[in-house]
């Protein structure tokens, strides 16, 4: 009665948590019938009501009662129910399945507000495991104050370079990250390896987790050059500490691959992600979250590779994983979707994409806010979907929209923020606005030189589309000089016998005619 007491007041109660509060050894046979026989008599007595999906409720007046006539009992008790709350949430965890959590939720938001009044270290830890697992189910705003809270109370009781503070300040920058707010994450995830560095060393596996932090933090901002390097020191970490098949080596072969793609190393960024799927089928299972971040992953690789039928299917997987595991409003669920109606897009069925992509642009809108990056995304889908479809100024819009976004959010040479002003250069082109058209092109071919290199394929991209403005201009000597850069560089990087390189060549041609 006293450790139900110190659960949610009115609650259900899972019979399981209730049991993990004794704190029984696995021999402790005798003392675990005395607890289902003691279970049963309170039930028999109405002290306890017997619900639905294995649970008990202690009535919010009882809970009164039992904590005035065995205040005691229950300041006893209180101590172990934080320790298996405590423990049982960060398994889960750990686990990387938030559903198990979501019937405990109302009790470890109890029994870590408690907590809370003491801010000792039991508090820090109890805010840390429920900051994480709201994290889990995409309330990335609820998570926030527990994070800072755990941070402030490691700070006041361990010291700034103690490795449980440098835990909170790498948490408190992952959440900000995804919340989009990357200005202020930075400094947290660089304090966290900072202090990692200096007092667990170079190779501890808690270096390796800042390390592709830190990586992440800089591909989300496009500087895809930066983050290279870090991803790669946390992979040889990893493999080297924890070994070919631990999940979080599978976690930095996916980051590492994931740049490699955005880097335009299609070749080399395949193997990585197809190695990242291989070891979480393997470790994690088929249905893990992890293991459906993969097949989302495999098919944003194969729609770049021009596969798209594939594409689809692992698109298509990784969405069904995601909503029957993380449910049809989370983040991730929207990023399948998103995805799903791209490659669909692709491929002509515009219906369709249209339905996944507003679906997907609703859930971020609500979840994450209208000025995320992700949410701009979804606009930039949106947009590029109306243009196909001949709308030329709906799709401006959608494109004026993520593009907006892009620049209020993200550092000004972000790759994709040069994807908007070359999709929307090309919208304008087409409406005839050939001055505003220029100005757009120039600004993305600045970024992709900057970023990517006078050589690479989106630089040629680029070259092309203003050669194109060029010419409708009049200015043919202008139009010819950028299309025989473009041709050049389709000539090195595809062969002479691709259909860039060939579309490239006749258009020179006809300025020749």
């Amino acid at each position: 009665m006293a450790r139900a007491a110190c659960l949610a007041p009115g609650e259900p109660i899972p019979y399981h948590l209730l049991m993990l509060t004794i704190n029984l050894d696995k021999g402790d046979l005798d003392i675990a019938l005395q607890a289902e026989d003691a279970v049963k008599r309170l039930v028999e007595l109405g002290l306890l009501r017997e619900e639905e999906g294995d649970a008990v409720r202690l009535h919010r007046l009882v809970i009164a009662f039992v904590r005035d006539v065995l205040a005691d009992e229950v300041n006893s008790a209180q101590e172990m129910v934080e320790m298996a709350i405590g423990e049982e949430s960060k398994y889960i965890n750990e686990a990387g399945y938030p559903a198990p959590l979501l019937p405990w939720q109302p009790h470890l938001r109890a029994v870590t507000n408690v907590a809370l009044m003491r801010e000792d270290q039991q508090a820090a830890r109890l805010c840390n495991e429920l900051g994480w697992h709201l994290w889990q189910i995409g309330d990335y705003a609820g998570g926030q104050p527990y994070f800072e809270q755990a941070l402030a109370i490691r700070q006041r009781i361990l010291g700034e370079e103690h490795p449980d503070t440098a835990h909170s300040f790498n948490s408190l920058g992952y959440l900000l990250r995804s919340q989009g707010k990357l200005a202020e994450a930075g400094p947290y995830l660089k304090r966290a390896l900072i202090i990692r560095e200096k007092v667990l060393g170079e190779t501890h596996p808690k270096m390796a987790e800042s390390l592709n932090d830190m990586g992440r933090w800089y591909f989300e901002q496009g500087d895809l050059v930066t983050a290279k390097p870090y991803y790669e020191r946390a992979l040889a970490i990893s493999r080297k500490v924890l070994g070919e098949e631990h999940p979080l080596t599978a976690e930095y072969f996916n980051n590492l691959g994931l740049c490699l793609q955005e880097l335009g190393d299609l070749t080399g960024a395949q193997p990585h992600l197809e190695r990242a799927l291989a070891i979480r089928e393997e470790v994690l299972g088929e249905r893990h979250p992890d293991t459906g971040g993969s097949l989302n992953n495999m098919g944003y690789l194969l729609r770049d590779l021009g596969k798209l039928s594939e594409a689809q299917l692992y698109h298509e997987w990784a969405l069904a994983l995601r909503q029957t595991v993380l449910g049809p409003e989370h983040p991730d669920t929207a990023q399948s979707l998103s995805n799903l109606g791209a490659v669909l897009q692709d491929q002509g069925d515009f219906e369709r994409a249209k339905a996944y992509l507003e679906r997907a642009l609703a859930i971020r809108e609500k979840v994450l806010g209208k000025e995320h990056p992700s949410t701009a995304i979804c606009l930039a889908h949106l947009g590029r979907l109306l243009q196909a479809q001949g709308d030329l100024e709906g799709a401006q819009q959608y494109l004026e929209q993520a593009l907006a976004i892009r620049q209020k959010v993200l550092r000004p040479d972000y790759p994709l923020t040069a994807v908007s002003l070359n999709n929307l250069g090309i919208v304008l082109l087409a409406r005839g606005d050939l001055a505003q058209a220029q100005s757009y092109l120039e600004q993305a071919l600045t970024i992709r030189q900057k970023v990517f290199g006078k050589d690479h394929l989106f630089t040629a991209q680029s070259l092309k589309t203003l050669g194109e403005v060029l010419k409708a201009q009049g200015d043919l000597s202008g139009a010819r000089s950028f299309y025989e850069r473009a041709l050049a560089i389709f000539e090195v990087q595809l062969g002479p016998d691709d259909a860039e390189t060939k579309i490239a060549r006749e258009k020179l041609a006809i300025l020749d005619t």
